[in-house]
């Protein structure tokens, strides 16, 4: 009997519908995972352009808020004459303006407001930045009135606008004190 036993072979392994399962599930399995693979590559570059639109805000507003308060603000810093306590001597300011007129004589945060819808951006001496084709910059500087105790007069808000070239906008606002 143990010679009869013995010549009987089990058969193992997988049935042919078994294996025709596997290849199926493992189909619909990769078919969604490069659906999902795809759906990412497309949109790979939308935040590498929201951070070059933040670069170019950034870098707008850190030059701004660099030069003087107004025309008239001594040159090494001090205050204009607004009429508040705050500042009650020296020069009468000259009033929100672009008085120069080429953008590497800018010298005060008012000649920024003349930024409208610049595209490509320009950088300090006025040359356009490369590689910021359909970028768009914008930028108001406005006396939106008292901020935090600060008389109105002696408060300016500056506020960058950077629109990349996928239509996303990246806005920064600052305020500037008279002193």
């Amino acid at each position: 009997m143990k010679a009869s036993i013995s010549r009987i072979r089990r058969q193992s392994g997988f049935s042919l519908i078994e294996t025709i399962l596997v290849i199926v599930l493992l189909g619909v399995a990769v078919a969604g995972m490069a659906a999902m693979f795809i759906n990412n590559v497309s949109n790979s570059h939308e935040p590498y352009l929201r951070q070059r639109a933040l670069a170019v805000a950034t870098a707008f507003m850190d030059e701004i808020l660099h030069k003087r308060w107004d025309d008239s603000t001594p040159l090494g810093g001090g205050c204009v004459n607004t009429g508040t306590a705050l500042c009650s001597s020296g020069p009468a300011p000259a009033g929100i303006g672009n008085e120069e007129v080429s953008r590497p004589n800018w010298d005060d945060i008012d000649d920024f407001n003349a930024i409208s819808n610049q595209s490509p951006p320009q950088d300090s001496s006025g040359s356009a930045m490369p590689g910021y084709e359909g970028f768009v910059v914008s930028v108001t500087v406005s006396q939106p009135g008292a901020w935090n105790g600060v008389p109105a007069a002696d408060v300016k808000r500056i506020d960058v606008q950077v629109t990349s070239n996928n239509g996303e906008m990246i806005s920064l606002s600052a305020y500037r004190v008279n002193f």
